[in-house]
């Protein structure tokens, strides 16, 4: 799958690739410009993924994208958006899930 980034300064597109399992309904990017995350999905999402469901964390390499499985979303109910967004020092990703029955808001540490 590809997935584009453009810079709103310059307007320059960049493209990278990923894994099918990998893509996301949604992404944000990084305070710092530097990596990506995603929500994940499922098997009924837009991607078709049977093992898509995680928040991932994405590290540019070259032309590709590469994923870090941070949390397993095997038990959330994409009915609710996870909606990741990077805490203003990029140390963490919060975003929401119902996974424990009810729905609630997570952070997760990045490791650098």
């Amino acid at each position: 799958m590809l997935f584009r980034s453009t810079d709103i300064k310059t307007l320059q597109e960049k493209k990278f690739r990923l894994e099918r399992d990998e893509w996301s309904v949604h992404y944000t990017i990084s305070p710092d410009q530097q990596v990506f995350a995603g929500d994940g999905g499922y098997a009924g999402s837009v991607a078709k993924s049977a093992n898509g469901h995680w928040i991932y964390l994405f590290r540019p390499d070259g032309n590709r994208l590469i994923a870090e499985k941070l949390v397993n979303m095997k038990n959330h109910n994409y009915k609710l958006e996870p909606n990741v967004h990077f805490t203003p020092g990029g140390k963490r990703i919060i975003f929401r899930a119902n996974f424990e029955g009810v729905p609630c808001i997570y952070a997760v540490e990045i490791a650098r």
